[in-house]
Order: C-alpha cells, then sequence, then structure tokens
C-alpha cells in the first residue's frame, strides 16, 4: 500500500457489522499507521461534510489543498433499493456527492449522452467501483479532499456476478475509474477478490485501470487470461508536476513489463496528452521507451480536457505549456469562453497533439491497434486514415466487447 503520510481515518460504525470488512480495516489500519481514526453514524459524517463544505465541492484536484493525504473515510454497500437511497439522501444532503456516490457500485457510461450532450464517440458498458478518490493527487483529476473506501468486497464480486448475468452483451468491466486500487494494495484485497471472480466466469473479463507500479501482489494471481490492466501513460514532465504523487513514467512502463510477463493482457491510454514544453520529444523518449519493454493489446489517445481555460489555470501550471497552448487557454480564459464537456484546446490544435501520437505510434509499431477516446466526429474523420479504424467499428482499451478474440485486437 503507498504510504499516505500523516492522515485521518473515518470509520462509519456499519463497518463492524462485517467480519470480513473489519478485518479489511484492521490491515490497512496498520498500513496506514495512524493514530488519527474516528468512528462516525452517517449523520455526524454528514455534519462534518457541511462543516467542511464537501458537500459543494466542484473542481478538479489541484483547486483544493490535500496538505498531506486526503481524508480516508471507510465504509461497506448496503445494496438499498432506489426509494430508500433517496431517503437517505434527503435526510443527509450533504453525503449526496462522494459517500452516497460511492454506494452505487455500477454506474452506466452512456454514449449517447456523450454523443447528444458533446458531439463524441464512446461505447456504452456498465462500470465498477468500489471506492471514490486517489492517493496519487493529479491536479486535472476530478479527486475530492477526501477518499472514500468500501470494504465488503467479497459481497460486491458475488453480487456483481448477479449483475452481470442480467448483461450478457457485455464482456468487459472497467474496475475502477472512481479510484486507483492498485494504491491500496496488497492490504486491500480488492485485486485477489476481483482477479478470482472473473477467473472462473465464463466470457467475462476484468479491466484494472491504474497509474501505479504496486504489481507485486498480482503476479502469483491465477487469473486465467481474465483479467486485462489498462496504464495510463503521459510523459515525463507531467508525471513529474502535474500528476503528483505518481510513479515515473519508467517505472509504470517497468509495470506493464512485469504483468505482460506474468500472463496479463495490457493495454495503455496515452492519456492525458499535456501540451508541455518540448512534448514531441518527451511522447517520442515514451513511445520509445514503451514499445522496448511491451506489446500492448490496444492503445487509446486522449487530450487534457474535462474543464474550462480559467479552471485549467487555476488547477494547473500552465507555465509548463508550450507557449501557444498556453497562450490559446489564456485568451480563452480572457473571452470568458466555458467548455461544454471535454474539449477546452480548440480542433487543431488537439488534431496536432493526436496527429503526432499517431504517427510515432505507426513509425514504432505500424499494425498496433488504437483509437481515439473521447472525441468528435470530426477528429474521427480527420485521423480514421492513421487510426484504420471509424468511430462505428473499433476497439478500444475499455470497450465492452474489446476483449481477446476481437477482430480489431489481432495485429
Amino acid at each position: 500500500m503507498y504510504q499516505a503520510g500523516p492522515c485521518e481515518v473515518i470509520v462509519l460504525d456499519r463497518v463492524k457489522e462485517d467480519a470480513l470488512a473489519a478485518a479489511r480495516l484492521d490491515r490497512m489500519l496498520r498500513a496506514l499507521g495512524t493514530d488519527r481514526v474516528l468512528e462516525m453514524d452517517e449523520r455526524e459524517l454528514d455534519d462534518l461534510f457541511r462543516e467542511r463544505g464537501w458537500g459543494q465541492l466542484s473542481g478538479r484536484t489541484g483547486q483544493f489543498d490535500l496538505g498531506q493525504s486526503p481524508t480516508i473515510i471507510f465504509g461497506t454497500f448496503r445494496w438499498l433499493p432506489p426509494d430508500e437511497r433517496e431517503r437517505l439522501g434527503t435526510r443527509f444532503p450533504a453525503l449526496r456527492r462522494g459517500v452516497l456516490l460511492a454506494e452505487e457500485p455500477w454506474t452506466f457510461r452512456d454514449h449517447a449522452h456523450f454523443r447528444q450532450s458533446y458531439g463524441t464517440v464512446c461505447q456504452p458498458a456498465w462500470e465498477v467501483h468500489c471506492a471514490f478518490g486517489c492517493l496519487h493527487a493529479c491536479d486535472y483529476c476530478h479527486i475530492p479532499p477526501y477518499f472514500v473506501v468500501m470494504l465488503n468486497l467479497e459481497e460486491l464480486a458475488g453480487k456483481l456476478r448477479e449483475f452481470g448475468e442480467t448483461i450478457p452483451d457485455q464482456k468487459l468491466y472497467k474496475f475502477d475509474n472512481y479510484t486507483d486500487t492498485l494504491t491500496l494494495e496488497p492490504e486491500y484485497g480488492a485485486s485477489e477478490v476481483m482477479v478470482s471472480t472473473f477467473a472462473d466466469w465464463p466470457g467475462k473479463y476484468l479491466l484494472l485501470y491504474t497509474k501505479s507500479d504496486n504489481v507485486g501482489h498480482l503476479l502469483g494471481l491465477r487469473h486465467n487470461g481474465h483479467t486485462l490492466i489498462s496504464w495510463s501513460l503521459s510523459c515525463d514532465t507531467v508525471a513529474g508536476h502535474i500528476e503528483k504523487r505518481t510513479p515515473s513514467i519508467a517505472n509504470r512502463i517497468e509495470a506493464i513489463r512485469r504483468c505482460q510477463e506474468a500472463g496479463y493482457g495490457v493495454r495503455v491510454r496515452i492519456s492525458p496528452i499535456c501540451p508541455v514544453k518540448n512534448w514531441r520529444e518527451e511522447y517520442r523518449r515514451m513511445l520509445d521507451g514503451l514499445f522496448a519493454a511491451a506489446s500492448p493489446e490496444v492503445m487509446s489517445i486522449d487530450v487534457l480536457g474535462w474543464m474550462d481555460a480559467a479552471q485549467m489555470i487555476e488547477a494547473l501550471d500552465v507555465a509548463l505549456f508550450d507557449p501557444a497552448y498556453a497562450a490559446a487557454i489564456a485568451q480563452r480564459a480572457r473571452d470568458g469562453v466555458k467548455t461544454h464537456g471535454k474539449h477546452v484546446f480548440p480542433h487543431r490544435m488537439r488534431a496536432d497533439l493526436l496527429r503526432f501520437v499517431l504517427e510515432e505510434i505507426r513509425r514504432l509499431r505500424p499494425g498496433q491497434p488504437v483509437s481515439l477516446c473521447n472525441e468528435t466526429m470530426e477528429m474521427w474523420r480527420e485521423l480514421s486514415p492513421l487510426l484504420r479504424a471509424t468511430p462505428g467499428r473499433y476497439a478500444c482499451c475499455c470497450g465492452p466487447d474489446s476483449v481477446p478474440g476481437h477482430p480489431l485486437l489481432r495485429m
């Protein structure tokens, strides 16, 4: 488990009612090594959220003062029907965002919403969650100054098996893009529970989603080829100055190599592509190192976004950016341009970033399957010849049918 430093820990009182959750809590508390542990019920936690203003937080992680580490809140799933969940939200309104959100064990990635609201292309799928928050603290992320971690994982796995049988067409389950579970391992035990759940589940695959190099606990697990791991990689400047508390790019690439050697299917998101000074040289060097060490099944590429220009200036050190991109952000902030959806940089600037990365991938590995992540139809039309895919026919890192045997994953 990552060294979180001196941190405040809050334990919801219902955790002690579940023996497996209580044992997991003990392991994690020993690893955290903190004596600042408070037990609360939901009313007390709601009061705390209101007192600290957490119920109304909105923004990027770089806008928050995280101090040494976030407050860690341990709880358990309760599988409440929607009407009871709504009543709880009314009773404890400050917990609607965050704690109660983390009690939703799966959410639907709605491609129709992306298409209609933002004009972007995505594939629909249910995604699985066990936590809300992170120890990495990347400035561009949406993670707040608290970290909710649910502990009854064996129950989650059982419920997921039941739920998965009701959606037979979905083959791949992303776990977990509300957090990075590998930062909590091996004490948390989510990898062991979920990998073993999928190992013997015919036709279903688990996707671990990470920036971490903390992979030693994965190497001996029996996965039967049914666990895939997707890493986010950017470049050295981003890893060192924007993706705070993350491993270096070199260490992540070494983790990819080790997991591929252990039989896991590995995937890579070049995400987010940030236009730092000398970005061409930095991304070229990252890709050289990646392909020298590993052979990703598929890659997705994605430009920094999901905020407007003023928010980007507040959350990130844009002095790190290429002058042309920094100037564009400054101008859009002065003009009061509000980003509706993902894209803060204009089309041409995003296209330059994406095209360069695509051309480098083609130079190094001509047959590499690669796709755009949540980009516009206009961008797909422009780059489809390089992608060798279309918005209606592509494989990506987390697509619901992008699993071994997919015709577009054969290099």
